[in-house]
């Protein structure tokens, strides 16, 4: 497995949530991110700037292996919290160091998928804008935590909105209900149908439904078969579309 530093603290070993299940751009879609956006966090970058100075960036995304699926779960789980300090409109190449302090100070090396970004992550990262020097880091920092009345540290609503699609287990997030199907309820879990997405009430894969309705079927009839609501179905259908 490759790591973001090649290090094994910290680091979760479960093989369900190391064995690579997506292409990086199967794992783009599965979180309504750029598939150039998930290459970046997956791989890092380089460029040569005007001045000849060269700008670059390790990966923030755990991957294995260099051909076909790369991405595992816990690699998936990471670019989702990743895609939420997207959705706060916050810069990634400044908050790039506020995530290295995350895992340093959390303890794990790979703390975006951890349970405990959920519980302390907003005090860590707090923490880390009352320590930098560099004010484009504190405000990649406003842009993700607020402070409460009283002190406490919480993330903003945007970002707390994806951690309540999240589900953990033993420390580590297990379960992502996808953001992007919004009369459906789909799920990735690595524990079932292999980490693909799944209607979370029946336990069937998209792919299944969707390959009848291309095939040809009924929409009402592929509905009845798997016990879905029509609209369910539609909304499957067209989302993928």
């Amino acid at each position: 497995m490759e790591t973001r530093r090649g290090s094994a603290h910290g680091l979760i070993g479960d093989f369900r949530y190391i064995t690579p299940l997506y292409t990086k751009g199967q794992a783009a879609d599965l979180i309504d991110v750029p598939r150039q956006s998930f290459r970046n966090w997956a791989v890092g970058y380089a460029y040569k700037r005007m001045d000849g100075v060269v700008v670059a960036a390790e990966p923030l995304v755990t991957t294995a292996g260099a051909h076909g699926p790369t991405v595992p779960f816990v690699g998936l789980a990471e670019a989702y919290m990743l895609a939420a300090f997207r959705s706060a409109q916050v810069p990634m190449q400044r908050i790039r160091p506020a995530i290295r302090w995350l895992e340093e100070n959390i303890g794990l090396g790979q703390a975006l998928a951890s349970e405990r970004l959920m519980t302390d992550g907003a005090e860590v990262l707090w923490d880390f804008r009352e320590r930098t020097d560099d004010p484009a880091e504190r405000e990649a920092v406003d842009g993700l935590v607020v402070v409460r009345r009283g002190g406490q540290q919480v993330f903003r609503p945007v970002v707390r909105d994806y951690l309540r699609r999240v589900t953990y287990q033993d420390g580590w997030m297990k379960m992502i209900h996808l953001p992007q199907y919004e009369r459906v309820d789909v799920t990735v879990d690595p524990w079932i149908n292999g980490g693909q997405p799944t209607i979370a009430r029946r336990g069937i894969r998209v792919a299944d439904v969707l390959s009848r309705v291309r095939a040809g079927e009924d929409r009402h009839d592929v509905a009845d078969d798997y016990d879905l609501h029509l609209n369910e179905v539609d909304a499957l259908v067209s989302r993928a579309a």
